[in-house]
């Protein structure tokens, strides 16, 4: 059974170097992620919309106003 049971004599943890923002949890190895310019990193299904994204990521969402 790979990888094997907690029981198991062989068995060894998953060691996570970086760990999301959003949920938490660990990020291990062939897990998307997205890391910003601040050294954040959240997992890649961990963003609920566009705009989530591009705010995490340091954009400002604005608003066109009529210049008179």
């Amino acid at each position: 059974m790979n990888p094997c049971h907690s029981r198991c004599p062989n068995y060894s943890s998953l060691k996570a170097v970086h760990y999301c923002s959003s949920c938490g949890d660990g990020i291990y190895y062939g897990e998307e992620y997205i890391e910003n310019l601040d050294g954040e990193c959240r997992h890649y299904e961990c963003f609920h919309g566009m705009s989530e994204l591009l705010e995490w990521l340091g954009f400002e969402i604005k608003t066109m106003e009529t210049i008179e």
